[in-house]
């Protein structure tokens, strides 16, 4: 179910940027693919490492943010997976019209 979301949206976009491109230009193309996409925001906001029982709940005194979730490895495998699949993943697609 996870996966599929990827694919059946892959697959809509591959008539629907000709359609776009023809109706709006490149430059509204972007700008409606962008906002789409924008949309993934709230998702993302939604991978960060889960607390540690024991742990406070606030933020973290020792160091920022980032630094924190940079040095988390479940989550930097996540994303180098996310690397290399999204490396081939789309093209066929995208481009496959």
């Amino acid at each position: 179910l996870v996966v599929s979301g990827a694919s059946v949206s892959g697959l809509a976009l591959g008539p629907l940027v000709p359609l776009l491109l023809d109706a709006y230009g490149w430059r509204g193309a972007l700008l409606l693919l962008a906002a789409i996409s924008f949309n993934l925001v709230a998702a993302g906001a939604l991978l960060r490492p889960l607390p540690v029982p024991g742990e406070s709940l606030g933020p973290p005194k020792d160091r920022p943010g980032l630094v924190r979730l940079l040095r988390h490895g479940p989550f930097l495998r996540y994303a180098l997976a996310f690397v290399l699949v999204d490396a081939g993943y789309y093209v066929p697609f995208v481009h496959g019209e």
